[in-house]
């Protein structure tokens, strides 16, 4: 069997929507595509919820009622429109990496080596969780854009159907995670997103097992520019201390991590971030820990963790602690007034390269389902490290 999946798209085009985010359409436009997919994808609401916490940054849930993956798909964002289109998008996601593969093919290991550009063992979740090379598995066509060729992907690597069946089966290469997956206005966008994704749950894995995310973590204040800064001003407004620690790993790609505490709901929540724009790596990182902590008040989500030990408090940020801007600053030059766009292409390609230096292999399938101009891929990046509670 051949494998004859290669495909390169690229945009040519700065990016559009800036507000803590680099797209290469605005939130409206990409909404205006999403919402003709909700009946298709099953997506039967889309709701604000960011008022039931006092922090203010827009959080959204989108609602699938029939997924295989999670039910309740969360988005945040500096405007109410970013965080709708990101839970949306979300929902999107889990929708198409649900679908049925009718390219799969059943092989051995062995049936694919000389077709595999890659050592396939990298893939199992741990060393007692390696499928037998001797085992029949589901494969798919994957692309490896570092070695620029075509191969296969295991398909329980790739799709997220996470349904408990009432049988016996072998070790495989199981997905327990939607890590890698992402959608866009492009197939680049989508593609850097997801890659980025790769990065951060890298990074945040490594400082995990380095002695823990929040050895050294700071508390900040708001800086004067930026995304970062005005998520920082919501915190602050409401009386909320937030933690930010640098988790920047081999790749040399910006990745913060940040935690945020406030009497009203007086618990650690948590986030992470990774960006080549510092200040959105940043921002990402503070509005996730804002979502988290409003998941977990709405209550809705399917995985829902228990809520850990509330601590007796948490010290407020003193004058001489950095603000968003002395972080920022550590990557690039000053921030300015107005973010500025940046090259989805380019940032792509710098990923890419990065990858090829260390000899890594980047993998991408494309789940984009029939009838949809919203692309949405899985990248699988075989070697690194996830951990599920990295950050907490």
């Amino acid at each position: 069997m051949t494998c004859t999946t290669a495909r390169s798209v690229t945009t040519d085009a700065l990016s559009i929507e800036r507000l803590g985010t680099h797209r290469s359409a605005s939130a409206e436009q990409t909404w205006q595509r999403l919402q003709p997919l909700f009946p298709q994808a099953g997506i039967t609401r889309v709701s604000d919820v960011t008022r039931l916490d006092d922090i203010g940054v827009p959080v959204w849930q989108a609602v699938r009622p029939n997924s295989a993956h999670l039910s309740l798909a969360q988005g945040k964002g500096l405007s109410h429109r970013l965080a709708r289109v990101s839970a949306a998008m979300e929902a999107y996601e889990g929708y198409a990496s649900e679908q049925e593969r009718p390219d799969a093919v059943r092989a051995t290991i062995g049936d694919l080596a000389d077709e595999l550009t890659y050592d396939p063992l990298l893939l199992a979740p741990s060393p007692d969780r390696r499928p037998e090379t001797t085992v029949p598995l589901a494969w798919c066509p994957a692309e490896d854009l570092t070695g620029g060729r075509g191969t296969w992907l295991p398909v329980d690597a790739v799709t997220t159907d996470f349904r408990v069946r009432p049988r016996w089966s072998p070790a495989t290469f199981a997905a327990v995670t939607s890590n890698g997956l992402a959608g866009g206005n492009s197939v680049t966008e989508a593609t850097l997103h997801a890659l980025l994704e790769v990065v951060e749950r890298h990074d945040m894995a490594l400082a995990h097992h380095a002695g823990g995310v929040w050895n050294g973590a700071t508390a900040v204040r708001p800086g004067r520019f930026g995304a970062a800064a005005a998520v920082l001003r919501h915190c602050a407004d409401a009386g909320a201390v937030v933690e930010v620690a640098d988790c920047t790993g081999p790749w040399g790609v910006p990745t913060f991590a940040a935690r945020l505490w406030s009497p009203s709901v007086p618990s650690w929540f948590s986030g992470s971030g990774t960006h080549f724009d510092a200040d959105v790596a940043l921002s990402r990182a503070v509005t996730e820990a804002v979502q988290s902590r409003l998941t977990a008040i709405a209550g809705a989500r399917d995985d829902l963790p228990f809520i850990s030990i509330v601590p007796e408090g948490a010290q407020a940020p003193t004058e001489d602690a950095p603000d968003s801007d002395a972080l920022i600053t550590r990557y690039h030059a000053a921030p300015s007034p107005e973010p500025t766009g940046r090259d989805i292409d380019a940032d792509l390609a710098a990923l890419l390269r990065l990858a090829a230096e260390k000899g890594t292999h980047v993998l991408r399938v494309e789940l984009t389902p029939a009838g949809s101009d919203i692309p949405v891929v899985r990248m699988v990046v075989p070697g690194t490290s996830f951990e599920h509670k990295a950050g907490n």
